[in-house]
């Protein structure tokens, strides 16, 4: 746009200046000269050419649009999900996450009358509830571990369940798995009286009162 305007003004000062110098015969070539100079000089000067985009604009622009992808929101991971108590009891147990489970122990334990509390540390944070054993008139940490791929629970996890289990002023514990339990780790549990439930222990006791619970809100 700005290059065909340059050359329309640079046709006008040419022939106008042609005009000019053949209808004044008193003119000498020397201004013949100055008009075509003019005629190349002058678009240029009049016409301001576009200032282009500086690199330091560029590089702002691309970290804006650089931290505004990095402001959307990244979806809830399928395995750190905590849905509602109804879901919890109905869906398949296979498709529970480990916060889930931990809350299906959770619910187990209080219809079971052991007076449940979650601890505040999360995911393998060493004792996920605290319950109360009339049996042994005491409290019991308890570890939740939800492997759905059947991972067992070696020796490491039990020696920081029993220490963890200071930390709570708990004496006694239980430790919870949806999968087995290394014959290590069975040898080191018995050595810090830990009672250790496998997953055949979750399907007879957890997931019959799951579906006796889920009759009884009639879910099922």
């Amino acid at each position: 746009m700005r290059k065909d305007l340059r050359e329309i003004i640079r046709l006008i000062i040419t022939f106008g200046g042609l005009y000019w110098f053949f209808m004044h015969s008193s003119m000498y070539w020397p201004h013949f000269v100055v008009i075509l100079v003019a005629a190349s000089l002058l678009p240029n000067l009049l016409i301001i050419p576009k200032k282009k985009k500086s690199s330091k604009s560029r590089t702002a622009n691309a970290k804006k649009t650089s931290g505004n992808s990095k402001k959307t929101k990244t979806p809830t991971k399928a395995h750190n999900l905590l849905r509602s108590e109804n879901e919890i009891l109905t869906l398949p147990f296979n498709e529970l996450s480990w916060r889930e489970f931990e809350r299906l122990c959770y619910l187990y334990y209080k219809a079971k009358g052991f007076k449940p509390r979650e601890t505040s540390e999360g995911a393998d944070g060493g004792v996920d509830l605290i319950i109360f054993s009339k049996e042994h008139n005491a409290n019991v940490a308890v570890q939740i571990k939800h492997y759905k791929g059947g991972k067992p629970i070696g020796v490491e996890p039990i020696r920081e369940l029993n220490s963890a289990k200071r930390n709570h002023n708990c004496s006694l514990a239980d430790f919870i798995t949806t999968s087995s339990f290394t014959n290590a780790a069975l040898l080191q549990a018995d050595k810090f009286k830990i009672d250790t439930h496998d997953k055949n222990w979750v399907e007879n006791n957890i997931l019959k009162w799951r579906d006796q619970e889920a009759r009884k809100r009639k879910l099922a």
